[in-house]
């Protein structure tokens, strides 16, 4: 168990038991805005389809382990291998098929080797398959943000290296320049917190709204993202949360997702009138 719920006179709390048993109030979060100062975007899953790249990376993980090469997940295992950090991935799949504890490290060796090496090969062009690309309706959302002088802000649990492989492919996708980090007014990755506070913690996303985009009230933003663990950490740090579910992620608990769950993705956080 990542973590657990109570009710403590009212006031809803998380305990977060990874790295350390942690409890969280969840904070209560506006339903709309007046004025809307910031929108923070999960990377993977809700602003990049990289979820396949990840899969099959940690996919050629298990097959070495299990000497299976021919290894599939069970259904069950997607709430458990997707939006949250690589580490709590992976120990969840030692524990699950028997793997050995004391070679965690390991196994996480194994799967960066493969996930790199993938993503090497977008880089300098002898993997071309459509590996990463931008979530429908992408453009068109940022485009919108800045046109109505909104800062929005990129907030991933990813290493910055990975996204800066990532996102360069997903701007030529949607045919802008490949220097993403000019359109975002700030970027955080997991190199800013460490892996141990990354999402469902809320570090990744108080550190973007008060340092990086200087939020003045965090009413006054709100998080997209298509993970449970992603939608904790944004609950958990004050902001308002609009869900994404991504078919990987279908089977993640939603119901923290304070602004509504929008199966057709950005473009229906677009139609819902959120924006002002």
């Amino acid at each position: 168990m990542r973590w657990d719920f109570s009710t403590v006179g009212g006031q809803q709390y998380v305990t977060v038991y990874s790295p350390v048993e942690t409890r969280y109030a969840i904070a209560p979060a506006p339903a709309g805005f007046r004025r809307l100062e910031a929108v923070m975007m999960d990377m993977d899953g809700s602003s990049t389809d990289t979820e396949k790249l990840v899969l099959e990376a940690m996919r050629l993980m298990m097959a070495e382990a299990v000497g299976a090469p021919d290894f599939a997940f069970a259904l069950g295992d997607f709430p458990h291998i997707i939006g949250d950090s690589t580490t709590n991935h992976v120990s969840y799949l030692v524990a699950t098929y028997g793997l050995d504890p004391g070679r965690l490290h390991d196994y996480i060796a194994t799967y960066y080797g493969h996930y790199h090496a993938t993503l090497e090969g977008i880089r300098d062009g002898s993997i071309t398959g459509p590996l990463i690309e931008p979530m429908p309706g992408l453009r068109e959302f940022l485009e919108v943000l800045r046109e109505r002088g909104v800062k929005v802000g990129l907030v991933t649990s990813s290493l910055k290296v990975e996204v800066d492989i990532v996102m360069p492919v997903v701007f030529r996708g949607m045919g802008l320049p490949e220097d993403y980090e000019s359109f975002y007014d700030a970027v955080i990755a997991a190199d800013d917190v460490g892996e141990a506070f990354l999402k469902p913690h809320p570090n990744l996303y108080w550190r973007m709204a008060e340092e990086k985009l200087r939020v003045s009230d965090m009413g006054n933003a709100f998080v997209v993202e298509d993970s449970t663990a992603g939608i904790l950490s944004a609950r958990i740090a004050g902001l308002a949360v609009a869900a994404v579910p991504h078919p990987h992620t279908q089977g993640h608990s939603f119901e923290l997702a304070n602004l509504g769950v929008f199966e057709d993705g950005l473009p229906g956080i677009m139609a819902s009138g959120i924006l002002p």
